[in-house]
């Protein structure tokens, strides 16, 4: 990854207003160059927002830097910003005693659960429209936009283990009943999304089964007539035969289903 990279998130497209403060951008890029740790660099990026008079009306910069490189720096680096991102919530809050704090989060903390954060994530990268904005492209974008498509739901299983940035395990239940419950899933965009969320947050998806987690995720109404108030077992095995289903069905994701499958299986034979 270039070192222009980091220099363009100052001011992306041009637009100075947009982009974040220039010691933020260095703090990221020693960071990515491993120059400093997690600590060190969680206090360093974070110095313009604690020495501002104005803390919360900038948090939208650093969240915005942040939610970029998670998706556009190399994928081998998502452990290490989330780690960064566990760090800066973790943070002493600032004194803003005599500072405008109009715009600072309802209950005065900047870093504590990074407020905004996951608002932020959602707003940029969970579109309900994407199936019919995948239909209209070529076959270039759509490769683009299935690598996208999968690296967002590793990102954002990543952050559930983590507990980082208020991101609910809601969304890998939608992400897993999208896949398996809808006649008119993307199986080639769907099934490797529902395989990075089990491979990485599995066990906290199959908790949810066992103690009957309530969840948004499981009501939605589906083609398959298994929407329920809670997550069950019975939820997770029906999944578990799906996936054995699309199996012999498809080649063209057999990979990712095999993965899934035995991934699932594995989890639930080691809590029985």
């Amino acid at each position: 990854m270039s070192d222009t990279w980091f220099k363009e998130q100052i001011a992306p497209d041009g637009v100075e207003e947009d982009g974040c403060h220039p010691d933020e951008a260095k703090a990221l890029q020693d960071y990515y160059h491993q120059r400093t740790d997690a600590s060190a660099a969680a206090k360093a990026i974070t110095r313009p927002i604690d020495n501002s008079d104005n803390p919360g009306a900038h948090l939208y910069r650093l969240w915005n830097l942040l939610i970029d490189a998670l998706m556009q720096l190399p994928e081998i680096q998502i452990p290490a910003l989330i780690k960064l991102l566990d760090s800066i919530q973790n943070l002493p809050e600032p004194d803003l005693t005599g500072r405008t704090t109009a715009e600072t989060p309802a209950d005065g903390c900047l870093w504590r659960g990074l407020p905004r954060f996951g608002h932020m994530w959602a707003d940029e990268h969970r579109r309900d429209d994407w199936r019919d904005i995948l239909a209209a492209e070529k076959t270039a974008s759509r490769d683009e936009m299935r690598t996208a498509h999968v690296r967002k739901a590793e990102i954002e299983a990543r952050l559930v283990v983590a507990g980082v940035g208020g991101i609910p395990l809601h969304w890998g239940y939608d992400c897993m009943a999208n896949a398996l419950e809808r006649r008119d899933a993307v199986l080639d965009f769907e099934i490797p999304a529902a395989s990075r969320w089990i491979s990485v947050a599995g066990d906290e998806l199959y908790a949810g089964a066992v103690n009957g987690r309530e969840s948004w995720a499981v009501e939605r109404r589906r083609d398959w007539g298994k929407e329920a108030a809670v997550m069950t077992l019975d939820r997770w095995v029906f999944w578990e035969q799906r996936m054995e289903e699309l199996q012999r069905q498809t080649e063209a994701v057999a990979d990712a289903v095999a993965t899934v499958d035995h991934t699932m299986k594995r989890i639930r034979l080691s809590h029985d």
